[in-house]
């Protein structure tokens, strides 16, 4: 049977941390890391008094509190160091890195798993990805974004046209359902993605250079230029509580996303464009930036 290792890391996501790793207990039956990169809030606290021997002890749990170990950082080193320092130690066939605000069901994992022991060369794979309230995020099925596709988002050409395939965003999740095939895909989204020990031996860890978004990007792609594949499996879902741990920092991860953009950009299609297109998506990058942030900053200040 194949083996894996779930890895969490968390930052300030409260409650929703204990859900993640309830989750994680009732349907994985492998070690399972949470990594702390200094939350403020007290969601490792709380976690920890709830999952403790006494505790669970007192209930009608079947958790095994032993496949449940924490690494607790003195400062937040960001998203792929923080994976990173687990996945470079581990001895396992599958890595699973799931965000601190998603939760998996009883068949999430299995159906990935079933999917990636069914064809040799998925390196990397994913699922249906809810929101909260039930609905799908787009962000779960990708293209690799290009400057024609982020123009297309910035611009919001796609509701402009939106039958138009010219005109398409590069996130396209809509028409996936639970009797949809498992599809080869450019990318899929960080929050929950199942990689092969054996393939990210040869592409190698998360880049730490983004400190927090588009790594999930950069790590697809590096897989695709490997010859490994990327799936999504729609039959395997997981819910997430999208922005739970980012909220308490909307200018911070604001500015990590855009730094993101600009490196995943810089890093693998930098040649591949003239200076004036290179200086045109540096400029749209910047004022989405500035265009979000400025929206952010009059919501906080209007106490929404």
């Amino acid at each position: 049977m194949a083996s894996t290792h779930i890895i969490i890391v968390n930052y300030n996501a409260g409650s929703w941390l204990q859900r993640s790793i309830s989750s994680a207990l009732n349907y994985s039956d492998g070690r399972i890391t949470v990594v702390d990169n200094q939350s403020q809030d007290s969601s490792v606290k709380d976690a920890q008094s709830a999952f403790n021997s006494h505790s669970v002890a007192d209930t009608q749990s079947v958790y095994d509190i032993r496949r449940l170990e924490w690494q607790l950082n003195d400062q937040n080193i960001g998203f792929a160091a923080a994976n990173n320092q687990v996945l470079k130690s581990l001895e396992c066939d599958y890595a699973v890195l799931m965000n601190p605000d998603c939760e998996i069901n009883q068949h999430s994992l299995s159906l990935i798993v079933d999917a990636m022991q069914s064809d040799p060369k998925i390196g990397l794979a994913s699922c249906r990805i809810l929101n909260d309230d039930g609905s799908l995020q787009s962000t779960c099925r990708r293209r690799f974004p290009t400057p024609w596709s982020a123009l297309v988002r910035l611009l919001k050409l796609d509701h402009v046209f939106p039958n138009s395939p010219k005109f398409s965003d590069f996130d396209y999740a809509d028409g996936l359902d639970a009797d949809s095939e498992t599809e080869y895909v450019e990318a899929i989204s960080g929050a929950f993605m199942v990689a092969r020990m054996s393939a990210v031996e040869q592409v190698g860890l998360l880049d730490e250079d983004y400190f927090m978004h588009c790594e999930d990007l950069d790590w697809c792609k590096r897989f695709e230029l490997n010859q490994w594949k990327v799936a999504l499996v729609p039959a395997a879902v997981v819910t997430h509580a999208k922005g739970v741990s980012s909220k308490s920092r909307p200018l911070r991860v604001l500015y990590t996303l855009h730094t993101g953009m600009n490196r995943f950009f810089d890093k693998f299609y930098n040649a591949e464009y003239s200076l004036p297109v290179r200086l045109l998506v540096k400029f749209g990058i910047a004022m989405s930036f500035v265009a979000r942030a400025s929206v952010s900053v009059v919501k906080s200040a209007l106490g929404r």
